[in-house]
């Protein structure tokens, strides 16, 4: 196990890598928002089942961008509804 840099994160006495650091970031910033509905395509879906999502599509360097994004939405509004709407939108159409 590689312990230098920014790979690993200490929490009680467990190691996190990078990757699970940020999961648990995305789960943390996810879990504002109860629901998010597509009404173009008549589709809702709640905040767990929206980090399970991000997560099992996106690699661990498009999840460590998305942490980004969010922060700089953040930085202009509280409310990061719109923009994970949007990214579903997104998803939803790629996968259809």
């Amino acid at each position: 196990m590689n312990f230098s840099g920014d790979d690993w994160r200490v929490k009680g006495n467990a190691v996190l890598t990078r990757y699970d650091y940020h999961k648990n970031v995305l789960k943390r910033e996810v879990n504002t928002i109860k629901t998010i509905t597509i009404p173009t395509q008549g589709y809702s879906i709640n905040h767990t089942d929206l980090a399970e999502w991000f997560i099992e599509e996106f690699s661990p360097k498009e999840l460590e961008q998305l942490l980004n994004d969010i922060k700089l939405v953040k930085k202009r509004t509280n409310n990061i509804k719109p923009f994970l709407a949007t990214i579903a939108v997104g998803m939803l159409s790629k996968a259809e």
